[in-house]
């Protein structure tokens, strides 16, 4: 009996620790996605707009909400002229989210 236990419980730590780090992809890439987006309204090409949204991952490993985003792509956008609201921008964090958890589970 403890035997099988202890067989169940290392199977829900390894399955716990995959979920984290999925979520922890998955949030990479939604940054990395949100920065592409955001860099062709802001005008960036090509080595210009992979370097942003590579900026944006980089304020994921830093602190995994999405607000730090959200609030760094508003003031970019606002210092370019560019006419998205603050709530356009959320939901557009929202739904690369889900394309992003998406295409981790699915490679």
């Amino acid at each position: 009996m403890t035997t099988a236990f202890n067989e169940l419980e290392k199977a829900h730590e390894n399955k716990f620790q995959h979920d984290l780090e999925l979520q922890f992809k998955a949030k990479a890439r939604r940054n990395h996605l949100v920065g592409l987006w955001a860099a062709e309204l802001l005008g960036l090409k090509n080595g210009e707009a992979h370097k942003y949204a590579e900026e944006l991952v980089g304020l994921h490993i830093k602190d995994t909400g999405w607000q730090q985003i959200h609030h760094r792509i508003l003031s970019d956008f606002s210092h370019r002229g560019v006419q998205k609201s603050a709530h356009q921008i959320e939901r557009t964090i929202h739904e690369l989210m889900a394309e992003a958890d998406y295409q981790i589970r699915n490679e």
